[in-house]
């Protein structure tokens, strides 16, 4: 701390850090306390002055601070300290208004507690964690110049054998991320598309809501290698980032590289406990599969993650017995969904998670998306296992009769609020599908609970031919009979989706520009479930295209039970 009393009592005298560099508003980045605050007496121009504690860490994303609003970023001894110094040096250029300066001081290279050492325009040192300022400098060049980079030895102590070395950058004027994505958007070509992408990057190489735009768009105009470019670079500059990782595995899914993806999303989720895949602790005294030899052996599958993946991975009950010789194959699910996965005859048996701490005998238990690791899958010629629902016979007291020639249409046009693309995936509003419920010879059955199920009662007290079932469904299992006394179920992607599919009835899904992995890129039909369409909605576009695309089949199919006579 000594040192950098030095080096603000050095700055005092300086009229360029006076006048220029310490003026207007700005924020202190350091440890234990906020010297320069202490002194701003001494730099008058200086009108406000916040601290971040790096104790507290989080200096690479400095999450609560806006771009460009700071008029100077001081930095003192704390780049050393960073896991990914270049990373932290563009996030603190971002909180510039351009014109704004960012000082950093980095001290001498005989701290042996620093995480990394930094030379002026010499040859690295044998250690990895060497860097090179003038390499540092030139890598925010495009958005920052540098104005001043000196060896300082007055701020160290005469002890010291080194000297610290002071970088001033100037922030240039450039675009904003929504700048960039607007360009982005804006593109006529792909051509077109992959410059703005590139040049968006360049400019904010560490931003992971610019490289999701870049990625949407690049996907819009069917560059998926592009893609597959744009997120190996990334993880590259950021290879402690799990969201970037996390972004690299789906969509190696996505693109149908089911082992090579799950496989790499496995890596990432074993690095955090199992509170963070599931409402129960997994058991210690039985063995975790890792693709050992399951003839003659009994394993469970465990419950994680939303109702949706669960429904899906319940497929490999089947499969972890015909494929890999499992004697036995218990599952671990949510209470919902127990009555219906006991009614399919799949698992041998079916337990609560909320009771998951009593166990039958097992020799293995696995995490759902743990499975394709070690059970290699070909997506052209996935393991045939739809239909792995069966309804329970007993149907849905109260389902609504309707005259026999009608097209029966399941509608469900909301997901989970909490699903982190519940935005993108879910209709604003059931008027949405108005133009389908004024086609003749359909009747519609809303399947809708939760958020939205006020709306659909409403529309069921308007409308003659739309019907609220959603109120009478209090189980996974009861939803699935209603499903199958239907003739097709239109929905958005959430479990119901699922259900549908696994049951094999026809299902018509509504999805957004960049849904989920497990639809993969521009396909219209899903390997996963044979009796699937999938609908997107273009991008930047409302879902008017995807609606009159069902009410075209719908009209069709109406048509053709008139003139089959029915």
């Amino acid at each position: 701390m000594e040192e950098v009393n030095r080096t603000i009592e050095r700055r005092a005298g300086e009229w360029v850090f006076v006048r220029r560099y310490l003026t207007g508003s700005g924020i202190d980045i350091g440890p234990d306390r906020c010297p320069l605050r202490e002194r701003h007496h001494l730099f008058p121009g200086m009108t406000n002055l916040l601290w971040w504690n790096t104790s507290l860490g989080g200096e690479s994303h400095m999450a609560g601070q806006s771009d460009a609003s700071f008029d100077f970023v001081h930095a003192s001894v704390c780049l050393a300290a960073q896991d990914n110094p270049a990373q932290s040096l563009s996030r603190w250029l971002d909180l510039l208004k351009p014109g704004g300066h960012l000082l950093v001081t980095v001290p001498p290279n005989d701290d042996s507690a620093l995480k990394w050492r930094f030379t002026i325009g010499k040859p690295a040192k044998a250690s990895s964690q060497s860097i090179d300022i003038l390499d540092l400098a030139q890598s925010v060049s495009h958005v920052a110049q540098c104005e001043r980079l000196v060896l300082v030895r007055d701020d160290i102590a005469d002890a010291a054998p080194e000297s610290a070395i002071e970088l001033i950058i100037r922030k240039r004027d450039i675009a904003s991320p929504r700048d960039y994505a607007m360009a982005m958007i804006a593109a006529e070509n792909a051509r077109a598309c992959i410059a703005a992408c590139e040049e968006a990057i360049a400019a904010y190489p560490y931003r992971v809501e610019v490289i999701l735009y870049a990625k949407a768009e690049l996907l819009r105009w069917r560059e998926p290698e592009r893609v597959d470019a744009l997120l190996a670079r990334c993880v590259e500059r950021m290879p402690n980032d799990h969201l970037i990782h996390l972004r690299l595995a789906l969509h190696t899914i996505a693109r149908g590289r089911l082992n090579e993806g799950f496989a790499l999303r496995e890596s990432l989720a074993e690095q955090f406990g199992w509170e963070r895949r599931t409402k129960a602790q997994p058991p210690t005294g039985i063995a975790k599969w890792n693709g050992e030899p399951l003839a003659g052996k009994r394993i469970v599958i465990w419950s994680e993650f939303g109702l949706g993946d669960e429904v899906f991975f319940f497929r490999f009950a089947r499969i972890l017995r015909e494929r890999a010789g499992a004697a036995s194959v218990g599952v671990v699910c949510q209470t919902p969904l127990v009555s219906l996965f006991e009614a399919s005859g799949e698992a041998a048996v079916v337990i609560d998670v909320k009771a998951a701490d009593v166990l039958p005998a097992f020799d293995y238990w696995v995490y759902p998306h743990a499975i394709p690791v070690f059970l290699p899958l070909d997506l052209e010629a996935l393991p045939q296992s739809v239909p792995y629902l069966r309804a329970p016979c007993f149907g849905v007291s109260g389902m609504p009769q309707v005259h026999e020639s009608a097209v029966k249409v399941g509608v469900v046009f909301k997901g989970e609020p909490s699903h982190e693309n519940d935005a993108a995936r879910s209709l604003p509003s059931l008027s949405v599908l108005d133009d389908l419920f004024a086609i003749d010879g359909a009747e519609f059955f809303s399947l809708q609970k939760g958020e939205g199920a006020q709306e659909a009662a409403g529309y069921a007290a308007r409308l003659g031919n739309f019907h609220d079932v959603g109120v009478l469904l209090t189980s996974m299992a009861d939803t699935a009979s209603a499903i199958a006394a239907l003739d097709v179920v239109v929905t958005v992607d959430t479990s119901v989706a699922h259900v549908a599919g696994a049951l094999g009835k026809p299902v018509w899904l509504m999805l957004p520009a960049d849904g989920d992995w497990r639809w993969h890129y521009y396909r219209e039909d899903s390997p996963w479930y044979p009796t699937m369409r999938l609908l997107r909605r273009p991008s930047h576009a409302d879902w008017s295209e995807v609606v009159a695309c069902i009410g075209a089949g719908l009209v069709e199919w109406a048509a053709k039970r008139r003139a089959d006579g029915r």
